[in-house]
């Protein structure tokens, strides 16, 4: 037995250092960590870790190749060694764990690209908002996504450090939920999105203090210098959101991309323009765009997140609980201009038909206690009604979403070598997207965190 663990760790160790995307620096001594900052850490033995296997069903990994019907995934730790045919499998079932999926459908968890853990959720008027409070609501946050099958989540904003000590937990396991990578503060203008001091949609005045989310910018240098302070607190992803000048977010992009960082941006616009023009990894919202707007991202390669939803639900429901009535943005001089759904989902379409990868996020900026899990899915819906097929989109929810993490590496298919992040769910959802509603089984990290079959 000891021997088959020493060829099981031989096995995840070869997988690992010939992935594609890591450079030859950083695989000739040490893996490195499961993030986007690539930093070196020790060699793990795998043959250590408990053995967990998920035998019967049917795979669909992910890569786009046909589902594999009466399929075995073993993994050791948190990565996976075999994803395939049983029949295949050079597996002993005789230890660990030995879960049967018969009749179900494995497939990669599902990444969300767009959240916040510190927004508002919900009315509080009783108790004075805070940092803690913020953090609890965040942990809520995190089992309710993990509840949608949902096993990686990028934070694209976060007060202070909130985010990254959550990320920290669920890296030491104190708490279960999906993998985080965070992106520090907001980097914004003074006066910018992020840093009005008027309420978007309640016109209620706020304080003039710069929020403890917001890293205020002004100039070039100052730009850099922003981001250079969210690298120096470990951020994974830089967020800029405009207004800025061209040569602000130029200088940011560069300084990101110097230290191997990728960027995104809340824009609309020439902001947009700009952005994908400086080299911006993704653009977050589809906000104020138009044909020759997504001709340039296309021609520049750029990521699009359009968090269809968030704005769903600003023209169509608003925020009650949170006093924001329905409509679009009201009282606010950083988005003068109107919320359609129904050109979002055109520009939407345009994209994907211009080639633009095209992720899931979900940005539910209030009420985000009731509104998730519901509100992924949702964006699932969208997405299709926008003009993306079933695989499409689930390539969007998963390959394609570790694609625009720069994680492909490591996330976003069931593959030997990859991080153990799956979800069984009991219809296939490349015939409705929906199905991924019908969550069976979470595994993140290696580790089954939600069992519905009990």
């Amino acid at each position: 037995m000891a021997t088959m663990r020493n060829i099981f760790s031989v096995i995840i160790y070869i997988l690992l250092f010939s992935a594609p995307g890591i450079s030859a620096a950083q695989t000739s001594t040490f893996p490195t960590t499961d993030d986007t900052r690539r930093v070196p850490v020790p060699p793990h033995d795998y043959s250590a870790d408990p053995l967990l296997v998920l035998q019967g069903g049917t795979l669909i990994n992910g890569t786009g190749t046909a589902p594999i019907t009466d399929a075995l995934v073993a993994l050791r730790g948190d990565r996976i060694f075999y994803a395939g045919n049983a029949a295949g499998a050079e597996v002993s079932t005789e230890e660990g764990q030995v879960i049967d999926t018969s009749d179900l459908y494995i497939v990669p968890g599902l990444i969300d690209l767009h959240i916040h853990f510190t927004q508002q959720r919900g009315n509080f008027t009783r108790y004075r908002n805070s940092d803690a409070a913020s953090a609890i609501r965040g942990v809520l946050l995190l089992g309710q996504l993990a509840d949608a099958g949902v096993t990686t989540v990028r934070d694209v904003g976060t007060s202070n450090d909130v985010a990254l000590r959550i990320k920290e937990a669920v890296e030491r396991r104190m708490v279960d939920g999906p993998r985080v990578l965070w992106s520090g503060n907001l980097i914004a203008a003074r006066g910018g999105h992020a840093d009005e001091i008027t309420s978007t949609a309640t016109g209620k005045p706020k304080s003039t203090a710069t929020a403890s989310r917001v890293r205020v910018a002004t100039g070039p240098w100052d730009w850099r210098l922003a981001v250079r302070e969210q690298i120096r607190k470990q951020a994974d992803w830089i967020k800029l959101t405009s207004p800025y000048t061209r040569e602000e977010v130029t200088a940011a992009v560069n300084e990101a991309h110097m230290q191997g960082i990728p960027v995104t941006v809340d824009s609309f616009g020439k902001y947009t323009v700009w952005a994908s023009e400086a080299g911006v990894d993704s653009i977050e919202h589809p906000l104020a765009l138009d044909e020759h707007i997504i001709a340039v991202m296309a021609r520049n390669k750029t990521d699009f997140v359009p968090t269809l939803t968030a704005f769903y639900n600003v023209e169509k429901t608003g925020y009650p609980s949170a006093g924001i009535p329905s409509g679009g943005f009201f009282f606010t001089f950083a988005r003068r201009y109107p919320v359609v759904h129904a050109q979002h989902l055109e520009m939407v379409g345009l994209a994907h038909e211009s080639g633009i990868r095209i992720g899931v996020g979900s940005d539910i900026p209030f009420e985000n206690d009731v509104r998730y899990p519901e509100d992924y899915y949702t964006e699932l819906r969208l997405l299709k009604d926008a003009g993306l097929s079933d695989a499409d989109v689930f390539a969007s929810a998963t390959r394609v979403g570790a694609e625009i993490l720069k994680m492909a590496d490591k996330l976003g298919t069931v593959e030997a070598g990859k991080l153990a992040d799956i979800l069984v769910v009991g219809s296939n959802p490349l015939e409705d997207i929906q199905n991924l509603r019908d969550v069976k089984l979470v595994v993140a990290d290696g580790r089954v965190i939600r069992d519905f079959t009990k």
